[in-house]
């Protein structure tokens, strides 16, 4: 009899990709009766590694060498352990001081997440979309981690970058292992939310650079479905389907809009999704523009 697609899909998502897998590195945390680690720990692991580096001296007193920043732009979990092997190498588990860590970005919290969790077997993904919780009123571009809860039966979202020093700063009173769809809007999620007139894009985006709209919608949009596709990109990767902020909304969005229905159904459809990957439209075709670089980067995976 065949296995359930959901099922089927969660078993595949327990699985390295080329930017999850950690290769030779081993992070021994305690394991449950079924032989998996706790989030909580898994998060501390993260934490203990990887700093946000735009927020290393007002969060944390620091500041970070040449070589320590240079990591933002990292892919590889097991790149960036390597990284921070080389400033301490001590196991994995044992907590650096801040000035002993190495940068990251959200996006590599989430993923360096996810690495872990998938090399202890758990089905685990990065999300793309927008935090809720960063700016009132304002839903900020973001990526946290979505684990499969087998005690629980479903997926749980997790954000490893909101430590003690982020929460208390952002007035985050949540809880950053358990986060609700409130807090964190998933790409495709914000994307329905937009096509059905029930979300303002303007409020969708990143405050920092004061650039926010639809355009950024489509742009998380395509990079969680990548990443649904175990090819975690940069933020700032661009490739394939997007419009720039100045240009005109396309006329015909169907792309996007089947994007976003199948990303919210990966686990029931995710063989769509991965024959919708192979549109060139949607595809990483191993040379993107790194508009952090502003340069053209060739991506091997």
């Amino acid at each position: 009899m065949a296995e359930p697609p959901a099922a089927a899909a969660r078993q595949w998502f327990a699985t390295p990709g080329p930017f999850t897998d950690l290769g030779h590195h081993r992070f021994d945390l305690a394991l449950d009766a079924d032989g998996n680690p706790a989030i909580l720990d898994v998060v501390r692991a993260v934490q203990g590694l990887i700093v946000y580096d735009l927020v290393a001296s007002p969060f944390y007193g620091i500041e970070l060498t040449t070589a320590q920043a240079a990591t933002v732009n990292v892919r590889a979990a097991s790149v960036l352990v390597d990284h921070a092997l080389a400033i301490d190498a001590r196991p994995l588990t044992e907590a650096r001081a801040p000035s002993r860590r190495v940068a990251a970005r959200c996006r590599s919290f989430a993923t360096l997440t996810v690495a872990i969790l998938r090399a202890h077997g758990v089905p685990a993904r990065a999300r793309c979309g927008f935090g809720a919780y960063f700016r009132p009123g304002y839903f900020e571009d973001h990526w946290v981690a979505e684990y499969w809860n087998d005690a629980a039966s479903r997926w749980v979202m997790v954000d490893a970058q909101l430590d003690d020093a982020w929460t208390k700063a952002i007035g985050f009173t949540g809880d950053p292992l358990d986060l609700t769809m409130e807090e964190f809007v998933i790409a495709g999620q914000a994307w329905t939310a937009w096509r059905h007139g029930t979300a303002d894009p303007d409020r969708y985006g990143l405050s920092a650079i004061e650039e926010h709209g639809a355009f950024w919608i489509a742009g998380n949009l395509r990079l969680d479905v990548t990443a649904l596709n175990k090819i975690e990109m940069q933020p700032w990767d661009v490739w394939g389907a997007h419009w720039e902020p100045e240009d005109p909304i396309p006329d015909d969005l169907s792309l996007f809009d089947t994007m976003a229905d199948l990303a919210a159904t990966v686990d029931d459809r995710l063989d769509q999704l991965q024959t919708l990957y192979r549109n060139p439209e949607v595809h990483m075709p191993g040379n993107v523009w790194n508009v952090m670089l502003q340069a053209s980067e060739v991506v091997e995976v």
